[in-house]
């Protein structure tokens, strides 16, 4: 009596995902392409495969458990032609194993081509899509912010005028492929797979032109170039992709045009720098105005200005926020904020009246004056040793 279990190396317990990794591990063990040199390979895998087909199905599982082998064979007549006995040919076997491994077959079809893509249309004969572009454009911080339009010079291959993209100069110059028979693809048997290619003679096509076209001497295309405007839509950053449709080269055959993919470069600005849809701007004031407070016009990333008022006693890197006055969001989402960075400018070439006025500012000052420097040195004081 055979015993499926022992064979794929499992328990009687075992769950369906377990039976399926046992099996595809065996399977590829003794499948007969990775042992040509043993004559019980192909034996061996016939009945890995058939304790698969056995045990993957709960009902002829459960009949096993019961009855045995018997039991199976039984229960064929009603079973929709399954053998209890064993696969009748190797390519039964090799059914069960293209399905365990997402392969399928159906009707007449053979089981290789079904697998490797034999069957139906191959995927590199017909129309082909044209290839698709990438290029690159440059816009300034402002256009960037307000959105602009460019325009593109690009070379792509489009449809010939004079054979209407065919590649023949009448349609009784293009016949089927003798090579591959029309299909665009080849195909070699290795032990018991079949390997497919891209037919050498007609490049996939599955026809081949045998009195081609003068203008594009048969490929159907020729390169052209082409002016082409492109909107750039506000709050674009470096590295954003547009994607136009269409706009690649031409599809063979027929097939439909590629797309150009436009990366985004936004050149740097002398006195903005851009953190997502914020601006952030360094704004230099005296230490007079840090000291009493004032108002500064300051302008904005779209170009126009907004009053700011700076409070006194205002520090170095401290940050005030004008809200709604950065980038726009690319996608609509409102608008960022403007954030504007105080740095507070200490005067230099001082004339002597200027210094002594200093001196005495200074002398006239408490520490309440500066916080800051009292609260440094109070916490230093605790780390001072005697």
């Amino acid at each position: 009596m055979k015993d499926y279990y022992a064979t794929l190396g499992i328990s009687k317990g075992a769950t369906q995902e377990e039976i399926k990794k046992a099996y595809r591990k065996k399977a590829l063990e003794c499948h007969p392409d990775r042992n040509p040199n043993d004559p019980k390979a192909a034996a061996l895998f016939k009945e890995v495969s058939e304790s698969y087909e056995v045990l993957s199905d709960e009902n002829r599982r459960r009949i096993y458990d019961q009855y045995g082998e018997e039991g199976l064979r039984g229960a064929a007549s009603g079973a929709g032609g399954f053998h209890g006995g064993g696969f009748a040919s190797m390519d039964e076997a090799l059914r069960t194993f293209m399905g365990a491994f997402g392969g399928r077959a159906s009707g007449n079809e053979s089981v290789f081509d079904s697998f490797f893509g034999g069957g139906g249309e191959p995927e590199d004969s017909g129309p082909r899509r044209g290839t698709s572009k990438k290029t690159t454009i440059r816009v300034s911080f402002a256009e960037a912010a307000t959105g602009t339009e460019k325009e593109l010079s690009i070379q792509n291959l489009v449809p010939c005028n004079e054979c209407k993209g065919s590649g023949a100069k009448s349609r009784n110059g293009i016949r089927t492929c003798p090579a591959c028979q029309g299909r665009g693809q080849v195909f070699q048997s290795r032990g018991f797979f079949s390997m497919s290619s891209v037919c050498p003679q007609c490049s996939g096509a599955g026809q081949i032109i045998t009195d081609p076209c003068k203008e594009c001497k048969g490929a159907g295309r020729i390169k052209e170039k082409q002016r082409i405007k492109v909107k750039i839509p506000a709050g674009v950053d470096s590295g954003m992709r547009l994607k136009m449709s269409g706009y690649g080269d031409a599809g063979e055959g027929g097939g439909p045009p590629g797309d150009l993919y436009v990366y985004i470069e936004v050149e740097p600005h002398d006195t903005f720098a851009r953190e997502g849809d914020d601006v952030l701007l360094d704004l230099p004031i005296t230490f007079y105005e840090a000291a009493l407070g004032c108002k500064k016009d300051i302008p904005t990333p779209l170009g126009e200005t907004c009053r700011l008022s700076i409070p006194e006693g205002i520090q170095t890197g401290k940050t005030l926020r004008i809200s709604g006055k950065g980038f726009p969001n690319v996608h609509g989402q409102g608008k960022g904020d403007l954030l504007v960075r105080i740095a507070v400018e200490t005067p230099v070439k001082l004339s002597d009246k200027q210094k002594e006025l200093l001196k005495s500012f200074e002398e006239s000052a408490s520490a309440h004056n500066h916080p800051n420097k009292k609260g440094f040195f109070d916490k230093l004081k605790g780390l001072l040793v005697d």
